[in-house]
């Protein structure tokens, strides 16, 4: 099941994964983790919404043009030539971001380039919660590893190149 939808769709509180398109080789200082180098291709980061702001605002946040370097994947997604090619989240009651990650490395055979990426505050094991996914479009697989885990995707296809600072 794919379902297009728009940010009023998505639910109050739950996970998320971005699908993150890497235009071409790029250098970006991360907060404490230093200079990583990205490499050519699509990335997927998945977190929650759930907090007082939840999954609308979350994401919306990810989505903006302009905003205050505050987590690890604002540092990337502030770089000219990373675009956000879609969004695939779920409602939740409980925090998923774990067991999403982990099923996206078994299914899809991403990785953790970085270790640490995006998961000071994972408990579960996580090596990081920016994974690589190659370098053709995982959104299709990226749904179904949701679908198989019981969640109910809703698909953002947002495909534009987002404005730095």
């Amino acid at each position: 099941m794919r379902t297009e939808a728009g940010l009023e769709e998505l639910p109050d509180r739950g996970v998320y994964t971005l699908v993150i398109y890497v235009g071409g080789p790029l250098e970006v200082k991360v907060g404490s983790l230093g200079v990583l180098d990205f490499r050519t291709g699509f990335y997927l980061y998945t977190g929650s919404g759930m907090g007082s702001s939840g999954l609308k605002e979350r994401i919306k946040r990810h989505l903006g043009e302009r905003k205050h370097v505050f987590w690890h994947i604002d540092y990337l997604l502030e770089k000219p030539g990373v675009s956000i090619k879609s969004v695939v989240a779920s409602g939740s009651r409980a925090r998923m971001e774990c067991e999403v990650n982990k099923a996206l490395m078994a299914s899809l055979g991403a990785y953790a380039p970085f270790r640490g990426f995006g998961s000071s505050d994972c408990r579960s094991g996580c090596p990081a919660h920016l994974l690589f996914a190659g370098e053709e479009d995982p959104t299709d697989r990226v749904v179904a590893v949701y679908l198989s885990l019981g969640l109910k995707p809703v698909l953002l296809e947002v495909e534009r190149e987002l404005e730095g600072p």
